[in-house]
This record gives C-alpha cells, structure tokens and sequence, in this order.
C-alpha cells in the first residue's frame, strides 16, 4: 500500500511538473514569436521541429540506465 501512495505522488508531481514546463514553453514560444513579427505561432516547421525534440528528450529519459554502454548495440547508427 506504501508503494501505491509513493507512485501516486510520484506521478501527481511528474503531472504537475510537465504542465508548468509546457506553460513556460508556451509562453517563450509566443514571445519568440512576436520577436520574429511573424503572423503564425505555430508552423509546420515549428511543430517538426517541437515533435522531434520532445521524442528525443523522452528517448533520452527512458534510456537512462538500460544498460547501453560499451559493447552494446544501439538501434541508432
């Protein structure tokens, strides 16, 4: 049961986290934005460009400590 509470909190501040980075990405995206002068916020290249980030970030956090050290094989070449 301990556990169960330890998860839940762990998740409810992993939540509560993510929402204030995606605010502040929000807010730098819009201010980038009217720096530029540019009429859209988010373009095609913009959300390629956020879309590739995000996955590497998370494939950066979820390869953390799988064992890809010397010797091992990575999918990546």
């Amino acid at each position: 049961m301990s556990e169960k509470k330890s998860n839940s909190i762990l998740y409810l501040f992993g939540g509560l986290l993510g929402a204030l980075v995606g605010l502040i990405a929000a807010y730098l995206l819009e201010k980038s934005v009217e720096q530029d002068g540019e009429d859209k916020i988010l373009t095609s290249k913009t959300i390629s460009r956020i879309g590739i980030g995000t996955v590497s970030f998370l494939y950066t956090l979820i390869g953390k400590g799988k064992g890809k050290g010397k010797g091992k094989k990575s999918f990546i070449k």
